[in-house]
């Protein structure tokens, strides 16, 4: 099947991709949607590595009335590309996806095209889904940080077999999602993966801060804004 993969450049989606993959489909483009500016929780620049080293082209929508704008997209992309099936990398039933897949399914169905979610997650606990991430060869880095939970030591470190245990202790002692599918704790941007010709290095950047507030909840965030990052050719394996 010819697919779009939502694409934020983090972990999930990531997955998701390889997941496709794996299942035999076509990734025909990476789709990203830009809904606020300065855009903190992922790195544009760093998405076009990413674009880049796997071979896939982007496609940067600007997103104002989410609904109408992203409907727009996926039906462009049906009858003009031939696109068939829409990959997203929520975490079924978790955090915020419940709302996502109803008006996922609700677009897919009138245009057409198939929903894949391909992370399940029939245990229900996403540390399973980052497990799996990182023994899959992913390496996300934490490049946006809640400073309500996290020291600013975590900025910029990278989840792996080592750090992931700290990362689940502290996700258990702050009482948040591990996975950060809440949207309360982290946001994230893979600098290696399988699917990945050549590994992402960052080279200059700068700490920046940023709050946000709602009605019911604040936020408030210290981010990688990065200026500089480059595809390095991975190390050939003996």
């Amino acid at each position: 099947m010819k697919v779009v993969v939502q694409w934020s450049g983090g972990k999930e989606c990531c997955l998701a991709y390889h997941k496709a993959v794996e299942q035999g489909h076509e990734v025909a483009y990476l789709l990203t949607y830009i809904y606020k500016k300065p855009y903190i929780f992922h790195s544009l620049p760093v998405m076009e590595l990413q674009s880049q080293t796997l071979g896939i082209p982007q496609i940067k929508v600007k997103v104002k009335k989410s609904y109408d704008d992203i409907f727009k997209i996926l039906g462009n992309l049906n009858k003009e590309e031939g696109i068939e099936g829409f990959v997203t990398g929520d975490i079924a039933e978790a955090g915020c996806a419940r709302v996502h897949k109803i008006y996922y399914d609700i677009m897919c169905e009138k245009l057409g095209i198939t929903m894949l979610m391909p992370l399940k997650n029939p245990s229900g606990n996403t540390y399973d889904v980052l497990k799996e991430e990182i023994s899959s060869g992913i390496r996300p880095m934490l490049t946006c940080i809640n400073r309500d939970y996290f020291g600013e030591e975590w900025l910029g470190r990278v989840i792996d077999e080592g750090s992931i245990k700290d990362l689940k202790a502290l996700a258990d002692e702050q009482l948040i999602d591990v996975c950060s599918e809440d949207g309360k704790g982290f946001h994230s941007m893979v600098v290696d993966a399988p699917n990945f010709k050549d590994t992402i290095e960052i080279t200059k950047f700068k700490k920046k801060n940023r709050d946000e507030k709602s009605k019911t909840w604040k936020r408030h965030w210290l981010y990688m804004d990065i200026q500089q990052a480059a595809l390095k050719q991975k190390s050939m394996l003996p």
